[in-house]
């Protein structure tokens, strides 16, 4: 059992060692990107809804 797990942990190294890992700059241009697209998306929705709520406070009645 001992000699399956010894085993396991040293494909695991020799996996991780063949791994072609990202840079900084990478990571910084993804994460940048990321940042980016979610406040924008973030702000549309935000004007959606605000917009969807000016107009329905004028279309629908009130109770």
């Amino acid at each position: 059992m001992i000699s399956v797990i010894k085993r396991q942990v040293k494909d695991l190294a020799a996996e991780l060692n063949r791994v072609d890992w990202p840079t900084k700059d990478k990571v910084l241009n993804a994460t940048y990107a990321v940042l980016i697209v979610s406040i924008f998306v973030g702000v549309y929705l935000w004007g959606a809804d605000v917009f969807f709520s000016w107009a329905s406070k004028y279309l629908l009645p009130s109770r």
